[in-house]
């Protein structure tokens, strides 16, 4: 994703997501604007989550980001993959 709108931002795994990953937080490049549908799929993609993709949630700067907008990234946001959480 080579452009000059592209900004660098950390992704923090969690739980299930941290294991399949391999990695606890990772850097990556994204556009500046990005529909949550084009989030997810990026890093699902990316870091071997397809198997979570319909069951976790994406936050940004510790907010939960709804499914049905576009979001608005800037340089060093925080994305957060939540896996499904599992307890009782």
């Amino acid at each position: 994703m080579e452009s000059e709108r592209a900004v660098i931002v950390k992704v923090l795994f969690f739980a299930q997501s941290k294991e399949l990953a391999g990695t606890r937080e990772a850097i990556i490049q994204l556009p500046q604007r990005i529909s949550y549908k084009e989030l997810l799929n990026i890093i699902t993609e990316t870091y071997n989550l397809q198997s979570l993709k319909n069951n976790i949630l994406l936050a940004k700067n510790e907010e939960v980001c709804e499914q049905s907008i576009d979001l608005e990234i800037k340089h060093e946001d925080i994305i957060a993959v939540i896996p499904p959480l599992s307890g009782g």
